[in-house]
């Protein structure tokens, strides 16, 4: 299957926008040492932008008037290298017959005729499966571990136009973890020939990366407990660079993890009702994650090492539970 690259594609795509917002904030923060009027003007200009070019977006319903040409071309196809047998009007009633049934269950599983307030129990009740129970916790994790990563430690560490550069690396780190990830989840024909045994090498590394992540910030924030000197990095400062690799790093496996739910998503469930239900619990989760992880930036809330702690557990117990619902052994 391309389930993996297909996501390593959206998510590339996805992050695109964060790094020209990262780009710009550094290009700005490069001349001027606060924010202006001007600079959230154009943020606001962007999102409807976003906004209009939705509205350009093909319905349902024309990609599968796409799907029936090309079974028609099959039809043809196959017509034509068997001209000695009579039985093309057969043929073409059963396939005719056959392309109704099938397209007409493809739109009928992928337009649900459902209000949505039926949707939106059928999401809630997803939860009760076994899968979406066991991977609710790294879910959640997926929202919750940014607005550590890259308000609390990179506001703390980091000077305002450095912050920019470091939104930089971590979204460029997001696209390649992205690729990579991708193609080694489709990769069938490697010594990992099962969807199995790539999803267990996949959480391995990714225990291995976010949480050498994670030991940076820790031995970030307990320096910084005993510095009497400034905190706050500048790029084109040597000290930067461990910092800057945990931000690296960090961009690395939230690509990393994104991309490996989804695609497991897709190896749990084939219906197409179904599976966007699953899809629609996961980001429901992983944005309550985020609220939660932006209610506790204050830190008279919860200081800095409590929150990297919390978000620390949180990533543990998610990924423990997540290698309970790895995806069988055969092809995806």
């Amino acid at each position: 299957g391309k389930a993996g690259t297909l996501m390593s594609i959206f998510w590339s795509i996805f992050q695109c926008s964060s790094l020209v917002g990262g780009s710009i904030s550094f290009i700005y923060y490069n001349r001027k040492p606060e924010g202006s009027t001007s600079l959230y003007i154009l943020f606001l200009g962007f999102i409807f932008i976003g906004a209009i070019f939705t509205q350009f977006l093909l319905p349902p319903s024309m990609l599968q008037i796409h799907d029936r040409v090309n079974e028609e071309k099959d039809l043809e196809m196959k017509s034509e290298q068997t001209p000695l047998i009579d039985s093309s009007a057969q043929y073409d009633r059963d396939e005719s017959q056959s392309g109704k049934n099938e397209s007409g269950g493809a739109m009928n599983e992928d337009l649900s005729t459902k209000s949505w307030f039926e949707e939106a129990k059928g999401t809630v009740q997803i939860f009760f499966t076994r899968e979406m129970m066991y991977l609710s916790p790294l879910f959640m994790y997926t929202g919750f571990n940014q607005p550590y990563q890259q308000a609390t430690f990179g506001n703390r560490f980091f000077t305002k136009r450095s912050i920019g550069a470091e939104l930089i690396i971590f979204h460029l780190m997001e696209i390649l973890g992205a690729i990579v990830v991708g193609r080694f989840l489709d990769n069938e024909k490697s010594q990992c020939d099962s969807p199995r045994k790539r999803a267990m090498i996949c959480m391995v590394l990714f225990v291995l990366i976010n949480g050498t992540g994670n030991a940076i910030a820790f031995f970030q924030e307990i320096s910084a407990r005993h510095s009497l000197s400034p905190i706050a990095n500048d790029i084109s400062e040597i000290r930067a660079i461990i910092p800057s690799t945990a931000f690296a790093l960090w961009g690395f496996a939230d690509a990393q993890i994104q991309v490996y739910c989804y695609w497991l998503i897709g190896s749990f469930y084939n219906s197409g009702h179904d599976h966007s239900r699953a899809v629609g619990w996961y980001k429901c989760v992983q944005s309550l994650g985020t609220a939660i992880g932006f209610f506790l930036i204050p830190t008279q809330r919860l200081n800095e090492v409590a929150q990297l702690s919390v978000s620390s557990l949180l990533f543990l117990v998610g990924t423990a539970l997540s290698f309970t619902q790895l995806p069988s052994t055969t092809v995806l």
